[in-house]
């Protein structure tokens, strides 16, 4: 079964990899945003807490802090969205994370960080322009745009090749299954979808990662299905139950 994967090519080779693990599936590489890491200054001495909304934001960081910067990073609290993030963290700074909420939107976050984080603690936010604000509006935080993105040129092109594909598929009666890791993947897409595009996706399947993204989804007319938990292998749960679905 095909599997369309719109993430940053970096992140979706990862996907593909770990998808084709899991059965027969043809994962397809069609990016929607091309992730560009920005220098910036860093002063980590200025904060008490480091927030976290997704692995790219922890990369960002690391690419901008030298060696003491580095070091600094043991003593700092740190709170992240999901496990993922986690992970990412853990691997790139060699320690655990202090607060990750149950389930992995920025409004449980900030709901757990409440909990945690002290009225006159300072939290430094590394992350994207298009991040939502309700963490930076609630804490007493500072943005650092340590990445942003980009439509990749050759989108139109790969989903002009989306809809031959598709025409494929129907006419063996198969379906594609068609993945959003986050609002900006969707948005990306269906904005650069001509409708006869979108008509061929009102038969197919769509999985989102989380709620957030799939009200994107849901506002270009579509409705996606969601995993339990909001990661990459949650998702591939959903899709190996697609691929069996009557």
């Amino acid at each position: 079964m095909k599997v369309i994967i719109t993430r940053p090519m970096e992140q979706g080779i990862k996907f593909a990899n770990v998808l084709k693990k899991e059965g027969d599936f043809e994962p397809i590489l069609i990016p929607t945003l091309e992730l560009i890491f920005k220098d910036v200054n860093v002063d980590l001495d200025n904060y008490d807490w480091l927030i976290f909304t997704s692995p790219r934001g922890v990369l960002g960081l690391f690419k901008n802090l030298d060696e003491s910067g580095i070091k600094k990073i043991k003593d700092k609290k740190i709170g992240v969205i999901g496990i993922e993030t986690a992970k990412e963290f853990k691997r790139i700074f060699k320690r655990d994370v202090d607060v990750i909420p149950k389930i992995y939107t920025a409004d449980n976050l900030l709901e757990a960080l409440k909990e945690h984080v002290k009225e006159d603690e300072k939290v430094l936010i590394p992350t994207t322009p298009s991040t939502r604000d309700i963490l930076y509006k609630n804490l007493n935080a500072d943005l650092m745009f340590v990445y942003h993105s980009k439509e990749p040129i050759n989108i139109k092109n790969k989903l002009k090749e989306l809809k031959n594909i598709i025409i494929k598929e129907e006419n063996n009666n198969k379906k594609i299954i068609l993945t959003f890791t986050s609002g900006l993947t969707a948005k990306n897409f269906f904005k650069n979808s001509d409708a006869e595009l979108l008509t061929l996706l009102k038969n197919q399947y769509i999985v989102s990662i989380g709620p957030i993204t799939n009200h994107v989804v849901e506002k270009y007319g579509f409705k996606g299905y969601i995993p339990k938990k909001y990661t990459i292998n949650g998702m591939i749960e959903v899709i190996k139950s697609l691929k069996n679905k009557k």
